[in-house]
């Protein structure tokens, strides 16, 4: 080889590792899939922090202990007022701003480590509830939401709210059998079943209650709270067994967002008084990490079994 091809080659692999090398430095010039970024408020749910204010050249999260600015005019991430790292690539996906998730990993390695203790209240027994009362006249039927090929609401960690809501469900089913009650699941395992066919298993068996679980999502991480709904043309008997159902879920530490009216198929076409409840946001990062708790599962399926307890026996 020549000296004159030699000093070609040596040139063009220098390029080639400049290049490259300045590639990995700008992260203004990475080129990130869609999977690969995330929006502000998942964003900010990852690291238990909200959406403080959106500007124009400028976001801001941040919790009780921790602010964290995102600067779009100068590609910088601030946390507690200290230089971070460059901000990259941001786009908007489906009307939502994204960043670079990797972003979430940096920051948590400046925040303290420590997790703020995940509080649970029990629910204590009413003192309304009678093991004397007669339960075995009333058929319940118990719809956990979703299954199969249809997983309901995904968590940003992959949790699945198909499996919440026939956890719940199952030990409400339990419960409500060691208190005598006639029950039946629309699903007892991960089957896909149509919404009509949920309330058709009600009338089909002339049921006196009808109720599903489910959980709730919203792109907004900050949305939290249980919520219980009856359909808009629902009977009294609908509206006081909602109401006693949230006077039991307040006692698990959830927020309550009270009754509200949604005309879902399966409460529209169920011919008996029934109510869907949203156990709380899986989009929302303590809410989603409660849900998955076994022992929070078991609170909450203890919480509406009291409340269709007093119910009945009122």
């Amino acid at each position: 080889m020549s000296k004159k091809t030699q000093l070609i080659v040596l040139l063009t692999a220098a390029f080639v590792l400049t290049g490259c090398a300045g590639q990995q430095k700008s992260s203004k010039g990475t080129i990130l899939a869609d999977s690969e970024m995330v929006n502000i408020h998942l964003f900010a749910g990852r690291l238990t922090m909200t959406v403080k204010s959106i500007e124009k050249d400028r976001i801001n999260i941040g919790n009780t202990d921790n602010t964290v600015n995102l600067y779009l005019d100068t590609d910088q991430v601030y946390v507690n007022n200290r230089y971070l790292t460059p901000l990259g690539r941001t786009k908007k996906i489906k009307g939502l701003l994204c960043v670079r998730a990797s972003i979430v990993n940096d920051i948590q390695k400046v925040l303290p480590t420590k997790e703020p203790e995940l509080v649970i209240t029990p629910v204590k027994p009413s003192a309304e509830l009678s093991l004397l009362k007669n339960h075995s006249k009333w058929l319940i039927i118990v719809d956990p939401g979703h299954g199969g090929k249809d997983p309901g609401a995904i968590s940003p960690y992959g949790f699945y709210e198909k499996t919440v809501n026939l956890s719940v469900a199952a030990q409400i089913t339990e419960m409500l059998k060691d208190k005598g009650y006639k029950v039946i699941m629309t699903r007892d395992d991960d089957t896909f079943i149509e919404l009509e066919e949920r309330a058709a298993i009600a009338n089909r068996n002339k049921a006196s209650l009808f109720i599903s679980i489910h959980a709730d999502s919203c792109a907004t991480s900050t949305a939290n709270g249980f919520t219980v709904y009856i359909s808009r043309s629902a009977s009294l008997a609908a509206k006081n067994l909602a109401g006693s159902i949230d006077n039991q879920m307040k006692k698990t530490g959830t927020k309550s967002k009270g009754t509200r009216k949604a005309d879902f198929r399966v409460l529209v076409q169920s011919q008996c008084p029934a109510v869907l409840i949203e156990l709380g946001y899986l989009s929302n990062y303590w809410e989603e990490k409660k849900l998955r708790n076994e022992n929070m599962q078991r609170i909450l399926a203890g919480a509406i079994t009291a409340g269709i307890v007093n119910y009945t026996d009122k």
